[in-house]
């Protein structure tokens, strides 16, 4: 899908939205930030999700493949990539991949979506957005991270076809499932 893109999403119930879709720059920081905030604020169990941080945030609107979905000009939902790069943020590293096999995978570091917007496959899409610029990147797979009890992410990710292959503490010591799929 070529960003900027106008899309018509849909529930279940049959409501219909319409989004626009596009990579995010520096100047929407600020906006990341409080729906991050907000997200985990609403969390039932806070161990779900660990805050990402403004500076790898702001590092990777610089470096990373980084994607915002806006309704009524106000960011919805934020996905973000770690590129294909050689470092400490690549997943590889925390699997013992070597530099040469970290240069050929990404990471798909987070997807957040605002409570009122949950239910339209936001998260599925991103998933294939991800995908497709990694692809074009010239990565060869991807990994992600996630925690147990987050069932309906976790869910997604099985049926688009990643495979757990490694569960342990990371991130302030939360347990999550490292997955991974061949692109």
């Amino acid at each position: 899908m070529n960003l900027p893109a106008t899309v018509t999403l849909s529930r279940r119930s049959g409501e219909e939205r319409t989004f626009l879709i596009r990579r995010c720059e520096e100047t929407d920081l600020f906006q990341i930030l409080m729906l991050q905030q907000r997200i985990a604020e609403d969390l039932s169990d806070p161990g779900i999700y660990v805050l990402v941080d403004e500076e790898d945030i702001l590092e990777s609107l610089k470096k990373d493949y980084c994607c915002g979905v806006y309704l009524d000009g106000r960011i919805v939902a934020f996905t973000m990539m770690i590129a294909n790069r050689v470092s400490p943020r690549n997943y590889g590293s925390y699997v013992g991949y070597g530099p040469q096999r970290q240069a050929k995978c990404v990471s798909m570091e987070i997807t957040i979506v605002d409570e009122p917007c949950r239910g339209f496959g936001m998260q599925r899409l991103f998933v294939q957005l991800r995908e497709e610029a990694a692809r074009q990147m010239g990565a060869e797979e991807a990994l992600v991270t996630i925690g147990p009890d987050n069932k309906y992410s976790l869910q997604n990710l099985i049926d688009s076809g990643y495979e757990i292959i490694e569960t342990r503490p990371l991130y302030e010591g939360a347990m999550r499932h490292i997955l991974r799929k061949d692109l």
